[in-house]
C-alpha cells in the first residue's frame, strides 16, 4: 500500500452554508494527504460558511456549483452533516439528483450525522443499513432505512457515521473503498 493511495481519484464534498465544520475539514485535510483530488460543490457562490461548534465557522472556497456537478466525474462523494446544511440541501434538486446518481452507480458515498436526512429523500434507504445523528433515526426507518446502533456502519458503497470521535473510523472505511472503486471513464466522441 503506498502512502498516498487515491492518487488520480475525485472525491467531492457536497456542502450548503450551515455544515458540521469539522466533518469538512478532517476528511478533506485527510483525502488531500492520500492523493485525492478533491471538490468542494454547492449552491453558495464562491464561499459556503461552516458551522463550528454553537456559531458560524470558517468560510471555504467552492470549487462547482451543484447545477453542474456530475456524479460520472468522481470516484467518491462525502456529505457532512450539519442541521442548517441539510436544511437546504434537502430541498435542493440538484443535491438529490447528485446524490441519487452517486447511489444507482454504486459509487462510494460517505455520510456523517444528519446527512443521512439527504439520503432518506432520494429514496436511497430502503434495505440500507446505516447509522448516523439519533435524531434523524424515525426519519430514516420510515425512509426504509435500517438502523443501527453503531458510531461507523458500511453498507455495500455506503458508509454513514455519527461524525465526532468516529470520524477516523468513518474515513478509513470509505478511503478504502475509494482506493479499490474503479470509475468507468468515458471518453469523447
Amino acid at each position: 500500500m503506498t502512502d498516498r493511495p487515491l492518487n488520480g481519484k475525485h472525491v467531492a464534498i457536497m456542502v450548503a452554508n450551515g455544515f458540521e465544520e469539522t466533518e469538512f475539514t478532517e476528511p478533506q485535510k485527510r483525502l488531500l494527504q492520500a492523493g485525492a483530488t478533491v471538490k468542494v460543490v454547492s449552491r453558495a457562490n464562491g464561499l459556503v460558511n461552516g458551522w463550528y461548534e454553537n456559531t458560524w465557522g470558517h468560510f471555504f472556497p467552492v470549487d462547482g456549483d451543484l447545477a453542474e456537478t456530475l456524479a460520472i466525474d468522481f470516484d467518491g462523494l462525502i456529505v457532512p452533516g450539519g442541521m442548517r446544511s441539510m436544511e437546504k440541501l434537502v430541498e435542493d434538486a440538484h443535491a438529490k439528483r447528485i446524490l441519487a446518481a452517486f447511489m444507482r452507480a454504486e459509487t462510494p458515498v460517505l455520510a456523517f450525522s444528519d446527512a443521512v436526512r439527504l439520503l432518506g429523500v432520494t429514496d436511497n434507504l430502503a434495505g440500507r443499513a446505516l447509522t448516523g445523528a439519533e435524531d434523524c433515526r424515525a426519519e430514516a426507518e420510515t425512509a426504509g432505512g435500517r438502523w443501527q446502533e453503531s458510531e461507523v456502519f458500511h453498507d455495500g458503497n455506503l458508509v454513514t457515521g455519527i461524525g465526532g470521535a468516529a470520524t477516523e473510523a468513518a474515513l478509513e472505511k470509505f478511503i478504502a473503498l475509494v482506493e479499490a472503486y474503479e470509475r468507468e471513464v468515458t471518453a469523447a466522441a
